[in-house]
């Protein structure tokens, strides 16, 4: 409770709040007052940030830190900031254990998903004295600040944080069936950020790296796609399965097997892999247009070249 109270009101996940026995909001901020940081204090976060990584904090930065930093989970260092319009966005930043650029990576995975049709939440980057941070609009505001309810793919398979048993896409399209407020249209995005998934090997695709935003009654809609990373030096095993029978394969194969439970057509099926590996054969043009140089695209190659490339060529053909 402790951890839970401590955490800044205006930028709890979602729409959950916490009040204490006379109705007060805990961590509201008073009027008049922000807790979340402007685009301009993002180097002070960034130093106070790789202070505590490094394990030379001080008191000034631990006090500084405390209410900026977020209740989203995840182990590289963030915060949450108001970005270039004033809304809610969460700044992550590079962590000095990276041997690549990591925020880089990911603001390319993030455009790219765009450029594959993906619902994706808009992602960009910002140039903080020289260090480069992602910036993305938080998804869980509406445009004039409203909270949206929000749940992550665990929670809506009432998956506990400490379950040891593997789980799957095809779980997640059992609970839209029962959940889903646009069953089928979701149901298509979820099979759609697979092929890219395992296009760009985003291998880190747990449950609480998926979501949805709520619609109306007790039904939810898939949430903007989010945490999109290209990973080159991980094993090609997907942390979500696409089912039970295929496993952790990172594989088209046992992408365009499941078509039929996703009650994708054949033909569909092919159009949306086309997109979504047209898309991805673009990563070193638009890595470029990003910023990116050709000695850091080189650092992901391994992530976006690899044989699954021609499997999916193969099977729109």
């Amino acid at each position: 409770m402790d951890y839970l109270l401590a955490v800044d009101d205006g930028s709890r996940v979602g729409a959950l709040r916490f009040r204490d026995e006379e109705g007060i909001f805990r961590r509201a901020p008073e009027a008049g007052c922000r807790t979340a940081p402007p685009l301009l204090e993002l180097r002070q976060i960034q130093d106070a940030s790789r202070a505590v990584e490094e394990g030379t904090e001080t008191a000034a930065d631990l006090t500084y830190l405390r209410g900026r930093g977020t209740s989203l989970g995840g182990l590289r260092p963030k915060c949450t900031v108001l970005d270039e319009d004033g809304a809610l966005a969460i700044g992550k930043f590079p962590s000095v254990q990276d041997e690549r650029p990591i925020t880089k990576g990911e603001v390319l995975a993030m455009h790219l998903a765009k450029a594959a049709g993906i619902n994706a939440a808009e992602t960009h980057l910002v140039d903080s004295d020289g260090v480069p941070v992602a910036l993305v609009r938080r998804f869980d505001r509406t445009p004039d600040g409203k909270r949206r309810m929000y749940v992550s793919a665990a929670t809506l398979l009432g998956v506990e944080r400490n379950d040891s048993e593997d789980h799957s896409y095809t779980e997640i399209v059992d609970a839209l069936r029962v959940h889903g407020a646009a069953v089928q249209a979701d149901i298509e995005e979820l099979w759609r950020r697979m092929a890219f998934s395992i296009l760009i090997t985003n291998v880190d695709d747990h449950l609480h790296n998926h979501g949805f935003l709520h619609a109306e009654g007790d039904l939810w809609r898939l949430a903007p796609a989010f945490d999109l990373n290209p990973f080159p030096d991980r094993v090609r095993e997907l942390k979500t399965w696409v089912s039970v029978e295929t496993g952790p394969a990172a594989t088209i194969e046992a992408l365009m097997s499941v078509i039929a439970y996703f009650r994708v057509g054949a033909r569909r099926a092919k159009e949306i892999l086309r997109a979504v590996e047209r898309a991805v054969n673009s990563w070193r043009k638009t890595g470029r247009a990003l910023g990116l140089t050709d000695r850091e695209l080189d650092q992901f190659a391994e992530a976006f070249e690899h044989p699954e490339r021609k499997a999916a060529q193969m099977a729109v053909r």
